[in-house]
C-alpha cells in the first residue's frame, strides 16, 4: 500500500513559513515524466533515511510555474510513516539581503566612484589648462607694449613660452591617461551593472518549495515521490517507413515522439511517457445528466468561471521562463531560447488540435518511451522512439489521370501492432534511399491503410478530350456532350499491374440531367460516380479507355452560379463548378 495525499493542499503565497526548525532540504532526481500536448507531469524522487519523529522536509528550488493544484506526495513504503501536512510555498531566487547582491551593489558603486574620480581629475586639468591659456593670452597682449616702451629680454620671454608649452603638453598627456583609465572602467561598470540588474531581477523571479511533514514511528529507509504538472512541454508523433526490394512484401514502421520542453528542468535519464489524453479534466467521478427531448427548458444557473491553478501557472511561465533560463544558463543564448519557445508553441497548437480529433473518435493513446535520452530545457526537439512494428505489405501501382498524369507506387498494409498509428509526418525509405516525407492519418489497430512509395515512372498516362465526339450546344437548355480518351502504356521491360480510377458526374440537382453514359472497357460507377479498373499490361503494351456522357442544364443556372457570392448548397455548387470546368475545355 502507498500513503498518498491527493486532496486539496494548503498553499502559502509568502516566504517560507516560520517553523521551530528549518525544513531539511531534499536531494531529488526526476525519475518519470509524462508529456501531454501542453504540459508535463513530473515525478521527483528523494531517497534516504527518514528520521523518527515529525521531520519536516523540503523539495526546494522548483520552477515558479508548477501547477500547485496538481501537487501529489507519496511515501514508500507506507509503513515508514504518515504524511500529515503538505505546503506549496512561493519563494524567490534572490532576496534583497543576499550577500551576492550586496557584493554586486558594492562593486558597481566602487567602479562608479572611480569613474567619478576621473571626472574630477579631468575638471582639475581643465581648470589648469584655462589658467595656462590665460597666461599665454596675457603674454601675447603684453609683448607689443613692452617692445614699444623698452627693450625685451629674449631669455626671460623664452622661459615664459617654454613654461606655457610644457604645461599644456603635460596637461594633454595627463588628460589622455585619465580618459584611457575611464574607458577601461566603462565596460567593467557595464558588466557589473548587468550582473546587478540580473540579481535584482532574480528578486522577482519566483521559485516553489514543497514542504512535507511526516510522522515516522522509527527511522527507516524510504522514498518520497513528488508529482506535479507544469507548462512548457509538448510532443508530436513522427514515423519512418522502411521497405526493401522491388516488390516489398513487408515494411517496418518506427514511431517517434518528437518532444520539446522549456519547463525549467532538464530531464536526464527519466522514464518517459507520451499521452494524447487531455489532462484538463479535474479529478471527479464522471456523471451523466438526463437527455430530455422536447421538454420545458429550465435555464441553468450560470456559474462564474474559475481561474484554474494551471492557468495561473501558465501566466507565471509566460512571464518568467526567459528570465529563469538566463539565470540557470549564464552562457546560453536567450534569443535562441525564445525562438525555440515560439516554435514549441506552434507544435503545441498542432498537437492539441490533432489529439482533440482523436478524442472525437472516442480514443486516446498512451506510449512509453523506448529510451531515456537527456532532454534539456532549452526547447530543442528530441526524438524518442515509442514503437516499432513489422507489417505485411502488398505493393500496387495506382493512377487517377484526371488528378495527375503520374502513376504512383503504394504499399497497402494492415496495422497489426498493439498501438494505433497517430497522425503525423511519415519519412519514407526504400532500399536505403530517402524518398521524402508524406503524412499519415490516424490508423487504429486492425485498420488498413496505404502509403506513397514513389512515382512509377515507367507507366505513361494521357487523358485528353476527344473533340470529334464532344460538343457544346447552347439553347433553352445547354447540352454538353463530352468524351475523354485515356491511354495507359507500360514502358518497362516486364509486365505491370495498375489500379486506375476516373469518374463521371453525378447530379444532385433535378435541373441537371446526366445521360448517355458510355464506359469502355465496361465498369460500374459507385454512388459517387467513381470508376475503377484493374489493368494488367504486358511489357510495352498500351491500352486505351474511354468515358463519354451527356449533361443537360439550364444556362441561367451556371450564370447564377458564377455570379453568386454564396451558393445555396454545397453539392449544387460542386456540380456547377464541374460543369464550368468542362465548358472551359471547349
Amino acid at each position: 500500500m502507498r500513503s498518498i495525499v491527493a486532496g486539496s493542499l494548503f498553499t502559502l503565497f509568502a516566504a517560507l513559513p516560520s517553523m521551530a526548525e528549518e525544513p531539511a532540504a531534499l536531494g531529488s532526481i526526476i525519475r518519470e515524466v509524462t508529456v501531454y500536448s501542453d504540459r508535463a507531469r513530473v515525478t521527483r524522487v528523494a531517497t534516504g533515511e527518514l528520521p523518527a519523529g515529525r521531520p519536516t522536509l523540503a523539495f526546494s528550488k522548483l520552477p515558479g510555474w508548477i501547477d500547485e493544484g496538481s501537487v501529489r506526495l507519496t511515501l514508500m513504503p507506507a509503513a515508514a510513516g504518515r504524511i500529515t501536512d503538505v505546503q506549496v510555498v512561493r519563494d524567490y531566487l534572490a532576496r534583497s539581503g543576499d550577500e551576492e547582491l550586496r557584493k554586486a551593489e558594492k562593486a558597481v558603486q566602487a567602479i562608479a566612484d572611480r569613474i567619478a574620480e576621473t571626472d574630477d581629475a579631468l575638471k582639475v586639468l581643465e581648470d589648469k589648462r584655462a589658467q595656462i591659456e590665460a597666461i599665454r593670452f596675457f603674454s601675447m597682449e603684453k609683448l607689443p607694449k613692452d617692445v614699444a616702451v623698452r627693450d625685451i629680454d629674449p631669455a626671460s620671454y623664452g622661459k615664459v613660452v617654454d613654461f606655457i608649452g610644457s604645461s599644456l603638453t603635460l596637461i594633454a598627456a595627463q588628460r589622455r591617461d585619465i580618459l584611457h583609465a575611464r574607458r577601461e572602467l566603462e565596460p567593467e561598470l557595464t558588466a557589473q551593472q548587468r550582473k546587478l540588474n540580473e540579481l535584482q531581477q532574480l528578486r522577482q523571479l519566483e521559485q516553489r518549495t514543497v514542504i512535507v511533514t511526516i510522522e515516522a514511528p522509527a527511522a527507516a529507509q524510504a522514498e518520497l515521490h513528488l508529482t506535479y504538472m507544469l507548462p512548457g512541454a509538448t510532443w508530436e508523433p513522427a514515423h519512418e517507413l522502411r521497405a526493401q526490394g522491388h516488390d516489398p512484401k513487408a515494411a517496418a514502421i518506427s514511431s517517434f515522439a518528437v518532444v520539446t520542453q522549456t519547463t525549467g528542468e532538464d530531464w536526464d535519464g527519466a522514464t518517459l511517457a507520451f499521452s494524447t489524453q487531455s489532462p484538463v479534466e479535474t479529478i471527479r467521478i464522471p456523471e451523466l445528466e438526463g437527455l430530455l427531448l422536447g421538454g420545458t427548458l429550465v435555464p441553468a444557473a450560470v456559474a462564474q468561471p474559475k481561474i484554474s491553478s494551471f492557468s495561473k501557472a501558465q501566466v507565471t511561465y509566460a512571464e518568467q521562463n526567459g528570465l529563469w533560463f538566463g539565470a540557470n544558463n549564464p552562457g546560453g543564448d536567450l534569443n535562441d531560447f525564445l525562438g525555440n519557445v515560439t516554435r514549441q508553441q506552434d507544435v503545441q497548437g498542432r498537437a492539441a488540435s490533432t489529439f482533440r480529433k482523436l478524442q472525437t473518435r472516442g480514443t486516446t493513446a498512451h506510449f512509453s518511451g523506448l529510451s531515456s535520452p537527456r532532454i534539456r530545457s532549452d526547447g530543442r526537439p528530441v526524438r524518442v522512439p515509442i514503437a516499432t512494428v513489422e507489417l505485411t505489405a502488398q505493393g500496387s501501382v495506382v493512377a487517377a489521370p484526371q488528378v495527375s498524369l503520374n502513376a504512383v507506387r503504394t504499399l497497402k498494409m494492415r496495422n497489426t501492432g498493439t498501438q494505433p498509428l497517430l497522425p503525423g509526418a511519415l519519412s519514407l525509405f526504400h532500399d536505403g534511399a530517402f524518398l521524402g516525407v508524406t503524412d499519415v492519418d490516424f490508423v487504429a489497430g486492425g485498420e488498413e491503410f496505404a502509403v506513397f512509395l514513389g512515382v512509377a515512372d515507367r507507366i505513361k498516362l494521357t487523358r485528353i478530350l476527344d473533340r470529334k465526339s464532344s460538343s457544346l450546344v447552347r439553347g433553352r437548355r445547354t447540352r454538353m456532350q463530352v468524351a475523354f480518351e485515356i491511354t495507359v502504356q507500360n514502358l518497362a521491360a516486364e509486365p505491370a499491374a495498375l489500379a486506375l480510377s476516373d469518374r463521371i458526374p453525378v447530379s444532385e440537382n433535378k435541373e441537371v440531367k446526366v445521360s448517355g453514359v458510355n464506359i469502355e472497357p465496361d465498369a460500374k460507377p459507385d454512388s459517387q460516380g467513381l470508376l475503377a479498373w484493374n489493368l494488367n499490361l504486358a511489357a510495352g503494351e498500351k491500352k486505351t479507355l474511354r468515358i463519354a456522357y451527356t449533361i443537360e442544364y439550364p444556362p441561367e443556372m451556371l450564370h447564377v452560379q458564377r455570379e453568386a457570392a454564396a451558393p445555396a448548397a454545397a453539392g449544387e455548387a460542386q456540380v456547377m463548378q464541374q460543369i464550368d470546368d468542362l465548358e472551359a475545355a471547349f
